[in-house]
């Protein structure tokens, strides 16, 4: 009788569980060109001073290599064809007026990854302060989201052992399988390349000794230059004759301190143009302070690719070079 009893009991918390089941439902895979940004609010909002504000915040153009691009290619779209489709975006903001006053993000509702900002207020002006109050924020988010997606290809991309980047300097990286080693030197300095249809995007890597960027003959960010441009007249030669990759004067360039892999780096962004020839364009590196090595290592990607937009390409170099790791056996 207890048995019977026990078995009973069991089959009651066994059917308790499966009514208590909460269905998991699995999410689309998000859509959308890199840094692109579906926006949701009335065609009478976007066309007027509100779109404009929204516009000047993040379709604001950012100068590379002369050329000016936006941050975000901003999709507006009126509620009323936001359909099903549309709501799977991976970046999007709603606007819309009511009872509520709210600023908030939710991750992945319709699809995944994604970002969904919902702005609610009572009138436009309010929406409108709200917006600009938060604009930086949803800015940052979109970055580095896709940013993260980036890297996410970049790793799915790399599938090749590249052991010259142990030997050379003790790390890895997932260099996408279509980049090629173009220069190999045992000064060290590694330089990879990717050929695009109109140009190519350049991975570089060489290092300098704490010493040589950190002593009292100049700064700091004076010494990170320098090295740069040393590497590129000594290595970074091009087709003409005499003819060398240099940081570019035109167009300013900027140094802020982060860390990556636990490690003190400085991101430089800017332009770097040709002695004694015509080739520009923008490039992105990552200076880092490794005091195992006693060395900074530095890690670049330029892009050439004359008269095209070259967003996407700075953001997939520094998706590979966020990549590095210098922890795998």
């Amino acid at each position: 009788m207890k048995q019977i009893v026990w078995y009973l009991f069991l089959l009651f918390v066994v059917l308790s569980c499966k009514k208590n089941e909460v269905s998991v439902v699995r999410l689309h895979p998000s859509f959308g060109d890199r840094n692109e940004v579906v926006l949701v609010l009335d065609d009478s909002l976007w066309i007027g001073s509100f779109g404009d504000s929204i516009r000047s915040h993040l379709a604001r153009t950012t100068t590379i290599s002369g050329n000016t691009e936006p941050i975000f290619t901003l999709l507006q779209l009126d509620p009323k064809i936001f359909t099903s489709k549309a709501k799977l975006a991976r970046n999007i903001v709603l606007f819309s007026t009511n009872n509520q006053y709210e600023f908030l993000l939710q991750k992945s509702v319709y699809a995944t990854p994604q970002n969904f900002f919902f702005l609610r207020a009572e009138n436009t002006e309010d929406l409108l302060k709200m917006f600009k109050k938060n604009a930086d924020s949803i800015a940052s988010v979109f970055k580095a989201s896709e940013l993260n997606e980036e890297m996410h290809q970049v790793v799915r991309a790399s599938t090749h052992n590249l052991n010259e980047l142990k030997d050379f300097f003790g790390c890895t990286l997932k260099i996408p399988d279509n980049y090629h080693l173009q220069v190999q030197d045992e000064f060290p300095f590694l330089w990879y390349q990717r050929d695009l249809p109109s140009g190519n995007i350049n991975l570089v890597l060489y290092e300098f000794p704490i010493t040589e960027i950190e002593n009292d003959k100049g700064s700091v960010e004076n010494h990170l230059l320098q090295a740069r441009n040393f590497i590129g007249e000594e290595f970074m030669k091009t087709a003409k004759d005499q003819a060398y990759i240099t940081t570019s004067t035109e167009i300013k360039y900027t140094i802020t301190k982060e860390t990556l892999q636990n490690l003190p780096a400085y991101r430089i962004t800017g332009n770097w143009e040709t002695v004694n020839d015509y080739l520009k364009g923008p490039f992105i590196c990552y200076a880092i302070r490794d005091d195992y090595y006693k060395r900074y290592l530095f890690i670049e990607g330029y892009i050439n690719n004359p008269f095209k937009q070259k967003g996407e390409q700075i953001l997939e170099a520094e998706a590979i070079i966020k990549s590095i790791n210098f922890n795998e056996n």
